[in-house]
């Protein structure tokens, strides 16, 4: 028997274009609105279930950024036994965001590999840029304000 933890979805805009799409990774991964809604998709609601294999974040994405390349959705499956979480996020025309997250669905990034970086020598190619630090501020940024306008 694999691994199984909770598996959660917002999603902040939709073209119709990308509507059966979506339904369909909802309903593939037996997510449920958290609020009893009106039939189809709410617009900033949370979809969750409590148990799916580990690795079915990563699947939903999959399908979501093939299927419907339109629609703005931030996902997160927690963290299971040696298992880490996962999060992703995606805006149209702004991009894609994924990586580690905890419980929370927050990002997570290693101490070690900030300290590896900082230490690293100025003049190695591996050496990470100031903007590394800073480069996903402006994906977050807009993602705040989609989570701020589809609140219930």
């Amino acid at each position: 028997m694999s691994d199984r933890s909770a598996l959660q979805l917002y999603v902040y805009a939709m073209p119709a274009e990308d509507q059966a799409a979506v339904q369909l990774g909802i309903e593939d991964n037996g997510l449920e609105p958290y609020e009893n809604s009106s039939s189809g998709i709410v617009l900033g609601m949370r979809y969750m279930t409590d148990e799916v294999p580990v690795g079915s974040a990563h699947d939903l994405a999959v399908h979501l950024l093939t299927h419907a390349p339109g629609t703005g959705f931030e996902l997160w499956q927690d963290p299971v036994y040696e298992h880490p979480g996962r999060y992703v996020a995606h805006l149209p025309g702004i991009g894609t965001y994924e990586g580690v997250c905890d419980a929370y669905g927050s990002p997570v990034v290693k101490l070690t590999e900030v300290l590896d970086a900082l230490t690293t020598a100025p003049d190695c190619d591996a050496a990470l840029s100031a903007d590394h630090f800073t480069r996903h501020a402006p994906f977050f940024a807009a993602l705040r304000r989609a989570q701020a306008a589809r609140r219930p």
